[in-house]
């Protein structure tokens, strides 16, 4: 499943479009959309609501690590060079009312600019305390909440610039219009994360698996090192389908000793960690 969660109607609005989304009518505690494989809650504004919602949402539907779960919604720029209507994909997140720092693992291919976002529990007026380049009010209960049932990189923080924190009114009309812009962009993007995490348990195929077990039996790999290339091969293959042509020059090394080994799994390593 794909879970959406937004503060507002308008925010949800064009995805509830977008996704032919359909209010479950059973749920009367928070509003909610779905078709077969995506579910939309609207949370409400500040820390609570986010959190409440997206807690209930995936008690709700029993989500567990091989979902995913992403924010969107509008924030504030600091940086007057970042255009309104900007969708940024955020990389860091900080909680300004106790400190914490959150770093979403973003392990799949995009196309938004990435950024750092701090959560407020009001709206900003003072831009001196402000460490992130982008502003809110949800990123990070939405993140803290969600990251007790789900790894960092099934979560995720879109969030479209509004406005650059000069008290101007940003309407509903702004936010469903700021949204609009963007839909063919994220919702493109939220079709190509579905794709890539509907087989989760099937990602290394048997071909692979040969692959890796012949350089795990060549370079005398330990057990630990067994599990680390197995991570290293999932993850390259999620974001580059080809690897075996990655695989293939490592089994044809054959080490004498585990130092040696050592030495070309380093290589090896390497080789799988650049995309």
């Amino acid at each position: 499943m794909i879970f959406l969660s937004t503060a507002l109607y308008y925010e949800a609005k064009s995805f509830i479009d977008r996704f032919s989304l359909k209010k479950d009518n059973t749920i009367n505690k928070f509003q909610v959309f779905k078709n077969e494989d995506i579910v939309l809650i609207i949370t409400g504004t500040g820390a609570i609501n986010t959190a409440c919602a997206c807690t209930y949402l995936i008690s709700k539907f029993d989500a567990n690590k091989y979902d995913t779960f992403i924010n969107i919604g509008i924030c504030g720029s600091v940086d007057r060079s970042v255009d309104i209507g900007s969708a940024i994909l955020m990389n860091k997140i900080i909680d300004n009312g106790t400190g914490r720092e959150f770093y979403p693992d973003l392990l799949y291919s995009h196309p938004f600019e990435e950024g750092c976002l701090e959560s407020f529990d009001a709206p900003v007026k003072d831009k001196c305390n402000i460490k992130g380049s982008f502003v809110d009010m949800e990123g990070a209960a939405f993140f803290q909440s969600v990251s007790i049932f789900m790894p960092p990189h099934r979560i995720f923080c879109i969030k479209v610039v509004s406005d650059y924190l000069n008290n101007e009114k940003v309407t509903r009309y702004d936010v469903s219009h700021l949204i609009k812009i963007n839909i063919d962009k994220i919702s493109n993007w939220i079709v190509s994360i579905r794709d890539k995490t509907s087989k989760p348990k099937d990602i290394l195929e048997e071909k692979d698996m040969d692959y890796i077990n012949e350089i795990v039996n060549n370079f005398k790999l330990s057990v630990t090192m067994q599990h680390e290339l197995r991570k290293l091969a999932e993850n390259y293959k999620i974001m580059n389908e080809n690897l075996i042509l990655a695989l293939e020059p490592f089994t044809q090394i054959y080490c004498t000793s585990k130092q040696e080994g050592k030495i070309y799994f380093e290589q090896l390593k390497r080789q799988l960690e650049t995309v």
